[in-house]
């Protein structure tokens, strides 16, 4: 687990600090953060201390961390109602699902605001966030490993057809 995180963990309940935090978020206001984050590299507006500063203020926003292996794709995933999940089977859209095309179709300007955004949904829906994933996940997209995160993204969001073919196998039988 980064110190990052670690020290997300042991404030989440200080509410002066987690206020501070999500300031992160703001653009113009994460200088807020800086004595905080100073750390962790969480100063500046250079790409790395972007990535701090936005799980920084995701976590504080919603600190319903878990140490699961999921990913972003698998959090997305969580986000379908049956709806969505009975479209997508169609080979259609829907809401959820067309905001995780625009998440991966991010640069990485982009990817902190599309990627907030789908944390706050999953604050909605009580869905849990692997913040320690979502960092090497997020320090990576600046680099040559973008493609293999949005693969693993894409895969872990996809398994309703995975889902789909494992029913129909055994229904034929």
């Amino acid at each position: 687990m980064s110190a990052l995180i670690e020290f997300l963990k042991r404030n989440q309940n200080d509410r002066g600090k987690m206020a501070t935090l999500r300031k992160g978020l703001i653009t113009h206001q994460a200088q807020y953060t800086w004595p905080l984050l100073h750390p962790y590299g969480g100063v500046g507006h250079q790409y790395q201390a972007r990535v701090i500063q936005t799980i920084a203020g995701l976590f504080a926003h919603y600190p319903n961390n878990t140490d699961k292996g999921s990913n972003f794709g698998d959090i997305c995933r969580q986000l379908l109602d049956d709806d969505e999940v009975k479209k997508i089977k169609e080979g259609e859209s829907g809401s959820v699902s067309k905001h995780f095309q625009y998440v991966l179709a991010a640069d990485a300007e982009e990817i902190f605001a599309r990627v907030s955004r789908l944390v706050r949904r999953a604050k909605r829906d009580d869905i849990p966030v692997n913040y320690q994933q979502l960092q090497d996940d997020l320090t990576g997209w600046n680099s040559y490993r973008k493609e293999g995160i949005k693969t693993r993204w894409g895969l872990q969001f996809w398994t309703i057809h995975a889902e789909e073919g494992t029913d129909a196998a055994i229904s034929e039988d």
